[in-house]
């Protein structure tokens, strides 16, 4: 029978090390797709340099997938691409295996075609990968020719092809590997699933709707509290962060997984993305019931300005309005925002530090900069403004940065102010490693 093994790349753990989803959702929904094949992960969170590739060779697997989770650290400060990371591990998987290499995750669906070249990988899948993995493992098993399949990337005779994808997967499963779980569970005090994939909002900067599509697709709510459920009983797992795009997009759906998680009676809390904006008090109040703990907010700006230059749904009067009410009921809240991105002007940024000192308690979490990312909207906006070149090359980390940001300008205007700025360059590694050996879980940033 074929063996499969699917590769985790990713090793970048800021500002925690992430669990990596895509492996087990793609050998959750294999192995009931296809029980004759044999699965085998590899996560190179675990593996050193020296351990990974022997233990490749031993396994001798008739195909390889690899998941690219990231193409960079997406710091403006820092700037650290990881593509010549990637190279080199493939590189090594082909020095010890003669397997087929498949690429895949979120970070190589940005770049498909340019990626399957750069990294010399044999096919490559978009988005959502379980069914195309299996249609793709099946039809070379089965000593056929796979050009043309939905979401896939291949190489022929006028070079490198891809057809997007119109199908996605209805009911995705999800069983978290024993080994996986130890690990990240004591370096990150959470696990991360999902309720539903997708994204509508038209946000300028955003990829995301590029990766798993505009068309919200929610996963089914007995697989979800099954999952939360075997969490808990097998591993103990009482903290969970749900990675939809934005969490609150089908409030009905959203009130019969809360309910069903009530009535499972699970002591699992959890934290998601918000949009700050159409949660009503009740809404809060029953999510709550069902451990919610951890509101995230995707703000970006607190400026009607800006929030109207990146193209957000919503107002300042609408972020304000919910966080009061998120604060009413005693729900631990953070507001991350891009700072001097598309449009920001300094009148814009005045505007989101002193609005924010309208906000009842939270955390802020400014980034700098938006990362320009191909067939977006601030892509297609900044070519029109003659701002980016239509040949730029975007896979080494490019920004927008507004003409009226400045960073020291910024610094000296938050001190003695009464939120608390969590500014990029602060390390609170410290302080989150002796929570985490005091037993705390979740996120934690309600402590800084």
């Amino acid at each position: 029978m074929p063996h499969l093994l699917i590769l985790s790349a990713n090793r970048h753990t800021s500002p925690y090390p992430v669990y990596p989803l895509a492996l087990s959702y793609l050998k959750s929904y294999l192995q009931q797709a296809w029980p004759e094949l044999t699965i085998s992960l590899m996560d190179l969170n675990l593996e050193s340099d020296q351990q990974w590739p022997q233990r490749l060779a031993a396994l001798a697997p008739d195909y390889v997938a690899v998941s690219l989770r990231n193409v960079d650290d997406v710091d403006w400060q820092k700037q650290r691409g990881f593509i010549e990371d990637y190279r080199q591990i493939i590189e090594r998987v082909r020095t010890v295996s003669p397997a087929p290499v498949i690429l895949g995750g979120a970070g190589y669906s940005l770049f498909p075609e340019r990626l399957l070249g750069d990294l010399g990988g044999d096919y490559g899948l978009v988005g959502e990968g379980e069914e195309s993995l299996l249609e793709l493992l099946q039809t070379l098993q089965s000593g056929q020719d796979p050009a043309g399949m939905e979401g896939l990337v291949w190489r022929s005779a006028e070079g490198i092809r891809y057809r997007p994808r119109q199908r996605h997967v209805s009911a995705p499963k999800l069983s978290f590997e024993p080994e996986l779980v130890a690990h990240y569970w004591r370096h990150s005090g959470m696990l991360n699933i999902q309720t539903k994939r997708g994204c509508p909002h038209r946000c300028v900067y955003c990829s995301y709707p590029l990766i798993d599509g505009r068309q919200v697709r929610t996963l089914q709510v007995p697989q979800i509290v099954q999952t939360l459920t075997e969490a808990w009983d097998k591993h103990g797992i009482d903290y969970v962060f749900f990675t939809d795009s934005v969490f609150n997009l089908e409030p009905a759906f959203n009130d019969e997984l809360a309910r069903a998680l009530i009535k499972a009676g699970l002591p699992t809390k959890w934290g998601a993305y918000f949009a700050p904006h159409r949660l009503s008090s009740e809404q809060l109040a029953l999510y709550q019931k069902a451990g919610l703990t951890h509101l995230e907010f995707g703000t970006e700006a607190l400026s009607d300005i800006t929030l109207a230059s990146y193209n957000k749904p919503f107002r300042f009067k609408h972020v304000l309005r919910t966080a009061e009410r998120a604060a009413e009921l005693g729900i631990h809240q953070a507001h991350f925002l891009i700072m001097g991105g598309w449009g920001e002007t300094r009148q814009s940024l005045t505007e989101t530090l002193d609005n924010a000192e309208q906000l009842p308690d939270t955390v802020l979490f400014p980034y700098y900069g938006m990362r320009v990312y191909p067939d977006t909207e601030l892509a297609r906006q900044m070519v029109e403004a003659g701002k980016l070149a239509p040949e730029q090359d975007l896979l080494k980390p490019f920004y927008f940065l507004s003409p009226e940001f400045d960073l020291d300008w910024l610094k000296q205007q938050i001190p003695g102010r009464q939120q608390r700025w969590a500014l990029p360059d602060e390390d609170f590694s410290d302080g989150i490693a002796m929570l985490r050996k005091a037993g705390k879980s979740g996120p934690l940033w309600e402590y800084i």
